[in-house]
């Protein structure tokens, strides 16, 4: 049985773990990053500014969890043209009442500011995401003539590298079919970890197959010279784990 590796929030394990399982796999999964929301205040304070009209971005199904903490959020974000990255995302915020309004082809930063393409200039444009959101998003929407207001409802910081020993001494043996990364910073961390146990990332990954979600997590390790063997069709987990399951049956 194929033994697939991969970091998510510690949120999403359970759920991830249990699909990546039910698809056949043997699974080693861990959080790499830690999620420290925003103060409920300041967020409230600029739910307090949406104005009808108002075009808001969700980059993330957790920006949307993290919102649904304030119970002013529904109502504020009511008369607003809403955007979500993804399926997730949207799933995420019809959890919360909220109707996601569009969704880019490509769910990524540069997917959404396609997707808004023609219609923000002279608008207000709220993104609502992670403190590590790309810089693509933002740019391109100034570009476009948007009025871009950039909120950063939670932070993300590499969690404890002793949370991830498991996945790396079966990693430094060997005995990792495929390791998968859904983020810049979730590959970058895991580097990371692996250099700060003495284990040479690059060659210990060399040894496996690669998956990755979406341009910027491919970006990020080829920058730290891990070939990606993997790319689903969308950036989606669960395309991810068929484009995997794929892989390996042809193979």
């Amino acid at each position: 049985m194929t033994l697939i590796a991969f970091t998510r929030p510690e949120r999403r394990l359970r759920e991830s773990v249990a699909l990546a399982e039910s698809e056949g796999f043997t699974v080693m999964a861990a959080p790499s990053l830690e999620i420290a929301p925003c103060d409920v205040s300041e967020l409230e304070l600029l739910l307090r500014t949406v104005e009808r009209g108002d075009i808001i971005v969700f980059t993330s199904a957790t920006a949307a969890e993290e919102c649904g903490r304030s119970p002013l959020f529904k109502e504020s974000v009511s008369g607003a043209f809403i955007v979500s990255i993804g399926p997730g995302t949207a799933e995420a915020l019809e959890r919360l009442g909220v109707a996601t309004d569009t969704m880019p082809d490509v769910y990524s930063s540069e997917g959404i500011v396609e997707c808004l393409s023609g219609s923000v200039k002279g608008k207000r444009v709220v993104l609502l995401r992670s403190d590590r959101g790309s810089r693509a998003l933002d740019r391109g929407l100034a570009a476009m003539g948007a009025e871009v207001t950039d909120f950063a409802v939670y932070s993300l910081t590499p969690a404890d590298p002793k949370r991830l020993e498991g996945i790396l001494e079966a990693g430094r043996e060997g005995r990792i079919d495929v390791f998968a990364f859904t983020s810049p910073l979730s590959a970058q961390s895991f580097v990371e970890a692996a250099e700060s146990m003495g284990i040479d990332a690059v060659a210990m990954l060399g040894g496996a197959k690669v998956a990755a979600i979406g341009k910027p997590t491919i970006d990020m390790l080829i920058s730290l010279g891990v070939r990606v063997d993997v790319i689903p069709e969308k950036a989606t987990f669960e395309c991810m784990i068929a484009a995997v399951k794929e892989r390996f049956k042809t193979e």
